[in-house]
């Protein structure tokens, strides 16, 4: 019965951001929304790293949306509903266990590649349990609470608090995963 709780749990918080990935970035990579969703064919952008990207308006604004862009989002905003939800704690260990299922369902979690991304996957949760926190603290309940959060999210983006690409070279300087409460994972062996 717990198990049930906690899996139908999770699948709510993995449609709710690819509900809003869709809304805020033109495209939801969690759970596809769309049948032909945007593709990254336009040119790289500063930020991108050389990923393809493509454009999204958001607010007035032009976005040029990467997929690395969209995981930070994924990570900041799952973390922060979590935390407002059920607990820092609670984001905290859901979010490293996520970190574990990635690297031992995966075939190329010996890489730099992917442990710079793991490094920053955990150091973006780290700022959405902070948002939850303040969230909850503040009261705030419902829809509004959700919108807060978002907008938290999202603004902690655009200050370069939730890391959008892991070739940002802030990640190589953030702590290890071992550090990071995820000791087991596999070490980077080849750079791919």
């Amino acid at each position: 019965m717990l198990g049930s709780i906690v899996f139908l749990y999770v699948v709510s918080i993995l449609w709710r951001v690819s509900v809003a990935e869709q809304e805020y970035f033109g495209r939801s990579c969690i759970v596809p929304l769309r049948w032909h969703p945007a593709e990254y064919k336009e040119a790289p952008v500063e930020g991108s790293y050389g990923q393809g990207t493509f454009s999204y308006e958001r607010g007035g604004k032009v976005l040029h949306v990467h997929k690395q862009l969209i995981n930070g989002f994924q990570h900041g905003l799952g973390s922060a509903l979590v935390a407002y939800e059920v607990g820092g704690r609670t984001a905290d260990l859901l979010f490293r266990l996520n970190e574990y299922v990635e690297a031992y369902d995966g075939t190329r979690s010996n890489t730099l590649k992917y442990n710079l991304d793991t490094r920053k996957d955990l150091a973006n949760n780290i700022v959405g349990i902070r948002i939850g926190r303040a969230t909850r603290q503040a009261g705030l309940l419902g829809a509004r609470a959700e919108k807060h959060i978002i907008d938290e999210v999202l603004a902690a983006m655009d200050r370069g608090e939730v890391l959008t690409h892991y070739l940002d070279p802030r990640v190589s300087r953030l702590p290890t995963v071992e550090q990071y409460g995820c000791p087991g994972l596999p070490k980077p062996e080849r750079s791919e």
